[in-house]
């Protein structure tokens, strides 16, 4: 049976839809452009889960983080926030190696 994803391109969760992937759609994809907090869920397809690819799709100038799954309504909120934190421990890392003294709360 066809997959099922969270459709939207907001960062309010009453907008998500959920709906049935084409066949060929074998993965849903959460993004998110760290600049504007926005947030796009939809259809996605396996062999394009690569930086080089979403980032064709969704602006090759912007900072974007994205997690690809491959259950149904997987990418709902609670996957953005992990990659979210992912993405500030990495943040903090690459600052502490580009020689910048950061202070964490």
């Amino acid at each position: 049976s066809a997959l099922s994803c969270f459709q939207c391109n907001t960062d309010n969760d009453e907008t998500c839809i959920r709906t049935g992937c084409p066949i060929e759609y074998n993965v849903c994809i959460n993004v998110t452009i760290i600049a504007t907090r926005e947030l796009v869920r939809r259809c996605w397809l396996d062999e394009h889960c690569q930086s080089k690819d979403v980032q064709a799709e969704f602006g090759e100038d912007k900072d974007i983080s994205f997690v690809c799954c491959n259950w149904d309504l997987c990418n709902s909120r609670t996957n953005r926030t992990i990659r979210i934190d992912v993405n500030l421990f990495l943040l903090g890392f690459l600052a502490a190696s580009a020689g910048l003294h950061l202070i964490w709360f």
